[in-house]
């Protein structure tokens, strides 16, 4: 890059990241940040100050990529204003639109696909020295290499463990635009952590679409736990997202047995009709998901499980949502992410007939969520009075008196916050639950102690 330059009220050597969707999203902002600070820039949240503000965008579902494209004409205003300024846009969008993004979008100075971020200074180089509007989407080896200070937390980070996904499901369009599997060498993954830990990290989530898919030469994902688990300094490991064809009871009794593998996985169902997930190419049965849960909570009894559902699929009947339900009720999940389906263009199921009606779809969407709701309510009053470690991460932001955390099950708690001394993120304490709602525990800090303590049952 060249000599940093301040220009109106932006400085050229500010890069700002706005992300939206998933986990791997936000790593790939988090990695690509990364580069922009090995060439000397700084990072700042604030996309007014910036002379680069790159947007990583979403298109897994419709409103994502609507809350995507609204923030990018917001910043026609900006460039206009500004000229110098540098706008990138990133990720799935930007993978699966190409050039068409900077026909659409004139103030639109850099496409960067899901396999270029890494590139992303070096674009903006370009683009600074003459050399136009820019988009980078072809195929590529994704780079790994990571800055372990360039993230928002210092106490937990994102690590990928491999990238795109071989599974094909008929509404999703992350085969098209993030390619097919490919898994690290666990050596190179336990480095990267290493790193991290030796950077202040004590948590680390392993990602994947499908993480469970994980296979490098004879290690599986179960075996990537075992290498990982004995770093010093690590605290919690976690796994996202896991798909049910793939999930083993080698696996599970790998979480069991681990002590820093927390007691939580995401397992997507995405419906409870046998027709539904054959039409969704989902690859198991609605049978075959509850002996995965049943199994799960017979290796471990404290384990928290949670869930994804689409409603309103394509040819989706009152029967096949009733089917939704009962397995929502069996299955006893402690959360759900609900979705009503939108079409993606470029998949199977965009070439089906969308045949349930918006008004069905909203009044199918609100009835799971009350399912849910009381289910997470009944779950929650039971832990009242139980002991769980909590990792804090800040205050609430409702009362800023309170501090909120997590639990190894994933659940939020609200603490009271000590008078007698600063806990910063990342502190390990005991916490009583003393009430609770459907989303949240509260409760009264009976320690803080970086001992790793599983709760009993």
């Amino acid at each position: 890059m060249k000599t940093p330059q301040t220009f109106q009220n932006r400085d050229k050597a500010k890069v700002c990241f706005i992300t939206f969707g998933c986990q791997m999203n936000k790593l790939d902002s988090e990695l690509a940040a990364g580069e922009f600070v090995k060439h000397g820039l700084s990072l700042t949240q604030n996309p007014d100050e910036a002379g680069v503000v790159v947007v990583n965008t979403c298109i897994v579902r419709g409103h994502a990529e609507e809350r995507a494209l609204s923030h990018l004409g917001r910043f026609k205003r900006a460039k206009q204003q500004c000229p110098e300024l540098v706008l990138a846009v990133m990720g799935c969008m930007a993978q699966k639109e190409g050039q068409n993004l900077l026909h659409a979008y004139p103030h639109v100075d850099i496409v960067c696909g899901t396999k270029h971020f890494g590139r992303l200074p070096e674009l903006v180089r370009k683009v600074r020295s003459g050399g136009g509007r820019l988009a980078a989407t072809g195929d590529a080896p994704v780079k790994f290499d990571r800055v372990p200070s360039a993230r928002p937390n210092r106490y937990r980070a994102f690590v990928s463990i491999m990238r795109g996904c071989n599974s094909f499901c008929s509404y999703c369009i992350v085969p098209y635009v993030r390619g097919r599997e490919v898994s690290r060498p666990p050596q190179e993954v336990e480095d990267e952590v290493r790193a991290l830990v030796g950077d202040g990290c004590i948590e680390i989530t392993l990602l994947g679409q499908n993480v469970d898919a994980y296979r490098h030469g004879d290690t599986d994902l179960a075996a990537l736990l075992r290498h990982l688990d004995p770093i010093p300094g690590l605290k919690r490991l976690r796994f996202i997202t896991s798909h049910p064809k793939d999930i083993s009871a080698r696996l599970l009794e790998t979480m069991a047995e681990l002590p820093t593998v927390c007691e939580h996985v995401h397992i997507a169902a995405q419906s409870g009709s046998n027709r539904i997930l054959n039409a969704m190419n989902r690859g198991y049965t609605a049978e075959r998901y509850r002996e995965i849960v049943a199994s799960a909570r017979h290796i471990m009894p404290t384990i928290e499980i949670s869930s994804d559902f689409i409603v309103g699929f394509p040819g989706e009947t009152d029967k096949d949502f009733e089917a939704t339900v009962s397995l929502v009720r069996n299955c006893q999940f402690n959360q759900s992410f609900i979705f009503k389906y939108s079409p993606r263009p470029g998949t199977k199921a965009a070439k089906m007939h969308d045949d349930v009606p918006t008004s069905v779809k909203q009044e199918r969407n609100h009835r799971l969520l009350a399912v849910q709701e009381q289910l997470s309510s009944e779950r929650n009053r039971l832990k009242q009075g139980r002991t769980f470690e909590v990792m804090l991460e800040g205050a609430s932001k409702r009362d800023r008196s309170r501090l909120t955390g997590r639990t190894r099950g994933n659940d939020i708690v609200v603490v009271p916050k000590p008078d007698a001394a600063e806990l910063a993120p990342g502190t390990l304490v005991d916490a009583r639950i003393t009430r609770c709602t459907p989303l949240t525990l509260f409760g009264e800090m009976q320690r803080t102690d970086a001992t790793i303590r599983r709760s009993e049952p």
